[in-house]
């Protein structure tokens, strides 16, 4: 079945996407968002290039201005997006989701994601089977070429990323891009700043070559090239190329919580700040700074709060870095350089600088949702030091967590734990099972 999100769209692309379907949707967000000029790109999936021209299609015949940007992270895609002033943006991708998926990503004018109401939107105006009146001429089709030079330049230039330190220092990387977006232009930025970059899972054909999701349990392969060829550090990311995970020098995949952590370290080598993040990401960013403000779960409602309270820096745990100089959203190559900043100011390793933050271990499950399940009736099962409503219920005290939910996606409750050791964290979570069993 197709899956329409916040996030978009998405689906098996053989069983779902033909040029009808695409027709419709692109139909629906040229009349919604009223677009006049587009930018696109793609992850590298097989069903990529395909899809991309049935999108080009129908914005040609529809009389929009299409530029293609290829094969194109979502982050550089949001990049241009804002640059250059596009009405809106599409990026075909399925995110972390198995190769033989793929979907739209729908991006408004200044580069963010379409808000969950503008998504609704969008997807009542597909089901009506919007049409548009035929244009006076067709759209204009030309390629975008330099969008990753551009990204990249973009990166570089921000003012908490120590690109003359990062170049004395020759960092030895590994880059595993599990044969994504970010296959070229992250090895490309980290070449800029003068390291010695060996890629893996670099081609860009969209053939997975590890489970895309880049979870630390996915990353064998790259912990032993790490250990095999003596870098400083590896780099993976997911298929877009919005996220980032990290695998120390000592051949050690240390989760994504990690990775928004340390590029707020860096972060605050140059200046203090507010950060937002939402309620499940770790309590290992309290532990850097006491100016945490969480939100929602979901990219969309953090950008929403560093706008309103016009805050630089945030993210979600999932490896996800916001920085808003750059643009707002998640991104990993503002993640890799952002973390070679921290190291090359500290003159640390990334293992000792992983020692210096205190440690918890988190869990992450799921229970089936049962409908007789009452929110409410949920904040009796513990006493804790705060209860927070906003999204689920989360339990809180000064060294440990528990955060309920119901996914936006699966009929399911996920569950988000942390505590200093797993014999806290399982009673959490057993806790919390027994009383909804």
């Amino acid at each position: 079945m197709l899956i329409r999100s916040a996030s978009g769209l998405r689906g098996i692309a053989e069983d779902h996407f033909t040029p009808e379907l695409i027709d419709n949707y692109i139909s629906a967000f040229i009349s919604t968002q009223n677009i006049k000029s587009c930018v696109i790109g793609r992850d590298g999936r097989p069903s990529g290039k395909q899809i991309s021209q049935w999108v080009i299609d129908s914005f040609h015949k529809n009389g929009i201005n299409v530029e293609n940007c290829g094969l194109a992270t979502t982050p550089t895609m949001q990049v241009m997006t804002e640059k250059e002033h596009f009405d809106g943006g599409i990026v075909i991708t399925a995110s972390h989701n198995p190769s033989e998926y793929n979907g739209l990503k729908f991006l408004q004018k200044d580069g963010t994601f379409l808000s969950p109401e503008q998504c609704e939107e969008l997807f009542k105006a597909v089901d009506r089977n919007v049409s548009i009146e035929p244009p006076d001429s067709l759209g204009v089709v030309s390629d975008y070429s330099t969008a990753n030079e551009e990204h990249i330049d973009k990166v570089l230039a921000a003012k908490c990323i120590d690109t003359d330190n990062i170049r004395k220092n020759n960092f030895k990387v590994v880059i595993d891009a599990v044969n994504g977006a970010g296959s070229f232009i992250l090895p490309m930025l980290c070449e800029r700043l003068d390291c010695e970059v060996i890629p893996m899972n670099c081609s860009g054909d969209g053939y997975f070559s590890r489970i895309p999701e880049p979870l630390a349990e996915n990353l064998d392969a790259l912990e032993q090239k790490v250990l095999e060829v003596g870098a400083d550090i590896g780099f993976a990311t997911d298929p877009d190329g919005d996220r980032l995970s990290i695998v120390s020098n000592k051949g050690k995949a240390i989760g994504e919580e990690y990775t928004l952590v340390l590029a707020v370290k860096n972060y605050l080598n140059f200046q203090e700040s507010m950060v937002v993040t939402n309620l499940s990401t770790s309590m290992m960013l309290d532990n850097i700074t006491n100016k945490t403000i969480r939100t929602r779960i979901g990219e969309a409602h953090v950008v929403q709060k560093m706008n309103e309270l016009n805050i630089s820096i945030g993210g979600e745990g999932n490896g996800g870095v916001i920085l808003k100089e750059v643009h707002l959203g998640r991104d990993s190559l503002v993640a890799v350089s952002m973390i070679l900043s921290l190291l090359s100011i500290s003159g640390k390793s990334i293992s000792d600088e992983i020692c210096s933050i205190p440690k918890y271990l988190m869990v992450k499950d799921k229970i089936l949702l049962n409908s007789k399940i009452d929110f409410d009736s949920l904040e009796s099962i513990f006493d804790c030091d705060e209860i927070n409503k906003i999204d689920g219920i989360k339990f809180s005290w000064s060294d440990k967590w528990i955060h309920i939910r119901k996914s936006n996606t699966e009929p399911i409750i996920r569950i988000f734990a942390e505590a200093p050791n797993q014999d806290e964290v399982d009673e959490l979570v057993n806790t919390l099972k027994n009383y909804v069993k």
